[in-house]
């Protein structure tokens, strides 16, 4: 599946050199009811829940995309007002979790004689990908990554190799790199890489490729 990042100039041409990718930790995500997308009315079991909570936020993390780039908001939100970069990714359907996007909070049977409050991995797996109908713009899905060793900045990476290949690297509309300046930092890379420049439509809301500027291919 063809997915896309979102992110600021100097994080995107960060990862392109470095080849690797920031793992966003569940508490720095911009939603605050991200693993909390169910029933805590009962006392007992939201006391038992953030328990469970605690321990998946402390072993996992989550890297997230939109299986489109031409939103505009997305380019407002994370690509720095559109003067960010949007990175397109191949990675395979097996890796990729998809958000279920809803009006309801899961309420799901709650038995305290058991750990969690009875919290079954089932129900665990749809917390993971669970949102709030509102965020349905995003079109997002999700990488759900177990968290190693932080680096010297105090993050967590995942490499590109491996489970994802960077193919596209869009410029938003604001931008003022040239593609040359992306370009030079592909020499390393295996696989064939398209470099192009966004614009804002005319006709419609929505962002798309400006076809007055030549797009670079990297080639192997």
């Amino acid at each position: 599946m063809r997915v896309y990042y979102f992110t600021a100039e100097q994080f995107a041409l960060s990862n392109i050199i470095n080849e690797r990718i920031k793992i966003s930790l569940w508490d720095d995500l911009n939603d605050p009811f991200e693993l909390s997308g169910i029933d805590l009315s009962d006392k007992d079991f939201r006391s038992a829940f953030n328990a469970g909570r605690k321990t998946q936020r402390e072993f996992s993390g989550v890297i997230c995309f939109s299986r489109g780039w031409n939103y505009p908001m997305l380019w407002g939100h994370y690509g720095d007002k559109h003067k960010g970069i949007c990175l397109g990714f191949d990675i395979e359907d097996k890796h990729i979790e998809k958000i279920h996007y809803s009006t309801e909070k899961l309420k799901p049977e709650i038995d305290m004689n058991k750990k969690y409050g009875g919290l079954t991995i089932e129900i665990v797996k749809k917390l993971l990908c669970w949102k709030y109908k509102g965020w349905e713009y995003e079109d997002e899905v999700r990488i759900i990554v177990q968290l190693k060793e932080r680096d010297s900045s105090g993050f967590y990476f995942t490499d590109f190799k491996g489970n994802m290949e960077l193919k596209e690297i869009i410029l938003g509309h604001r931008s003022n790199l040239k593609l040359e300046q992306v370009a030079k930092y592909l020499c390393s890379y295996k696989t064939e890489v398209s470099v192009f420049k966004s614009r804002i439509a005319f006709k419609k809301y929505e962002v798309v490729r400006d076809e007055s500027i030549n797009e670079y291919i990297h080639r192997a």
